[in-house]
């Protein structure tokens, strides 16, 4: 079989149009459309449905891509080796991210470290919450950031760094409805909710890790997007319940201030985990590295959480 036929599949299944894939990768349409048929002949099977302006794949399609992604993994594998023939930290670096927090958690790391390993392509895929580990396996993935402990055993974990939730919200909506001073003043407050796939979430709190409450308070907003819950936190509109890493920014720039910070939710560990399985590549042994020092020393590189931080110091320089 001729790999390259095999590329322009993945190419297409990626992107979910001929058209897309050929802008993406400047290939001309009809050379993606002619290796297409040229699988769906070779097999005997139809490997994609159109759905509107999307190309989806079919049973057969989807088996055929597991497969792919396994011999695309082989060969990166094949050109890592030879380039850590010459002591080179290079290829393609497929990293998955799990939860809610992927993108806050994730990016500020990888672009540091694709700064510091520029020869390193960077493949990064955002996973659902409820993903199987064993779709993930399929995927190729070299590591995964994952919020909390992961059940696979078969999954080496590295943690990261810890995180907390605990109670947000922005200084003209204290002004004009006060300052809880205690947990039992919350039930007079507008809060913005988390609501996952079954249910609410409440607030879990606990102070000196002693005292433990459980907190549901009525609502002005429930939102299944954190992304959400800060946009109308940080506009006035209630108090929210979000990790201290995703709010940082904001409260940095006095668009957040915390609420009873005494009162936090308990750690929840930012792990790295990676396939026992897989052969480690020296990028991939490097990128471990990267990431179990980064955190100990983001406040010395002053590594930007978001973009919009280099905006606003820009604007406040003028």
């Amino acid at each position: 079989m001729d790999f390259s036929v095999m590329e322009c599949f993945v190419k297409v299944a990626d992107a979910r149009s001929i058209s897309a894939a050929s802008r993406l990768h400047r290939l001309p349409k009809s050379t993606l459309s002619h290796r297409i048929r040229q699988l769906e002949d070779e097999f005997g099977v139809e490997l994609f449905v159109r759905e509107g302006h999307q190309l989806h794949l079919t049973d057969a399609g989807s088996e055929l891509l597991r497969h792919a992604r396994k011999i695309q993994a082989s060969c990166d594998d094949a050109a890592t080796a030879m380039a850590e023939m010459h002591q080179e930290v290079a290829g393609t670096l497929r990293v998955g991210s799990t939860g809610e927090f992927g993108t806050t958690i994730t990016s500020e790391l990888l672009y540091a470290f694709q700064k510091t390993y520029p020869q390193v392509i960077l493949d990064v895929v955002f996973l659902s919450a409820r993903q199987p580990f064993t779709d993930v396996s399929d995927m190729a993935l070299d590591g995964i950031f994952h919020w909390g402990e992961p059940s696979d055993v078969d999954y080496v974990s590295r943690r990261l760094a810890t995180a907390s939730y605990g109670l947000y919200a922005s200084p003209d909506y204290l002004a004009q409805h006060g300052h809880p001073a205690t947990t039992d003043d919350l039930a007079g407050h507008r809060s913005l909710l988390f609501r996952n796939t079954t249910r609410l979430q409440p607030w879990y709190l606990s102070r000196q890790g002693v005292e433990e409450t459980e907190i549901l308070v009525p609502s002005s907003l429930i939102a299944n997007d954190y992304w959400t819950l800060k946009y109308f936190a940080v506009a006035g509109q209630g108090i929210t319940y979000l990790p201290g890493f995703f709010v940082e920014t904001e409260c940095q720039s006095d668009l957040l201030l915390p609420v009873l910070p005494e009162w936090r939710s308990r750690e929840t560990a930012i792990n790295l985990i990676y396939s026992r399985r897989r052969h480690v590549s020296r990028r991939f042994k490097a990128f471990v590295t990267f990431c179990m020092e980064f955190y100990r020393r983001r406040e010395r590189d002053q590594i930007p959480r978001y973009f919009v931080e280099k905006i606003m110091r820009g604007q406040n320089e003028k």
